[in-house]
């Protein structure tokens, strides 16, 4: 979602609630071509969608505002995406299930944002290698003041768009979610999600990062959600959806 005011959210959540939510890594650097083997970049009918994380051989997470109706295309083990080398697998989705849901969502009326959380399962499984393997799931919750890192093939430019071929990665801080309320005021936080980012601004995620995780120790703790617009603002964290919470949800579909 990139409102800065109620009226602006209203009006982009009138057409589709997945367009209003593509949140996207404004200030980072190219990721390194081995440090993201879980990455998956998901591909819709009208071209790069989100990103999302592999889980086991045949169960990716993502966000729920990434749903669309119809088949993703979904690309494993992919660094620049104009350059394949080889080790790259390609799947399509099999089913999408949104929280809470056990079984297969069908409409975005399926998908709800309070739970910006979402499984996809792969057609077939993949094959593990150097360059596709899955995530740790947290084993605790996240701490406040923690660094973690953000990454995707989202936007490195706000409110110009400019797509890079290859993932960035931008460190960023967990803060309480009070400042993300006041940010926000107009939005209701729950316990079901991370306020994180820079408050000086210039480094978040941004659009086309939605989906993609939020790396803190080396565990998978938050899905990138959504953030003010222009991204990277002063004062304005971006929203992710805290993994953790939901891991009796995903054990109980993937396993």
């Amino acid at each position: 979602m990139e409102p800065t005011k109620w009226l602006p959210v209203l009006l982009l959540l009138l057409p589709s609630f997945g367009s209003a939510f593509k949140k996207r890594v404004i200030g980072g650097q190219e990721c390194d071509e081995t440090s993201h083997p879980w990455l998956v970049m998901i591909v819709s009918p009208k071209g790069f969608l989100c990103s999302a994380v592999l889980l086991n051989h045949e169960w990716l997470l993502s966000a729920a505002h990434c749903f669309e109706s119809g088949e993703f295309r979904l690309r494993l083990g992919t660094h620049s995406h104009r350059v394949r080398k080889g080790h790259e697998q390609r799947r399509t989705s099999a089913s999408l299930i949104c929280y809470p849901n056990t079984n297969t969502s069908t409409n975005i009326s399926d998908c709800s944002f309070d739970n910006d959380i979402m499984l996809i399962k792969l057609n077939e499984p993949v094959t593990y290698n150097e360059y596709i393997s899955p995530i740790s799931l947290p084993t605790s919750p996240v701490s406040l003041g923690t660094k973690c890192t953000v990454m995707g093939w989202g936007t490195t430019t706000s409110p110009q768009f400019t797509y890079p071929d290859v993932p960035q990665c931008a460190d960023i801080q967990i803060f309480p979610s009070s400042t993300c309320e006041d940010a926000y005021p107009w939005w209701t936080m729950t316990d079901s999600i991370i306020c994180a980012g820079v408050l000086e601004g210039g480094r978040d995620s941004c659009k086309g990062d939605s989906g993609g995780p939020l790396l803190c120790g080396g565990e998978f703790q938050g899905i990138i959600s959504w953030g003010g617009f222009p991204c990277a603002q002063p004062n304005e964290p971006t929203i992710h959806t805290e993994v953790y919470n939901y891991l009796d949800w995903i054990q109980s579909i993937i396993q």
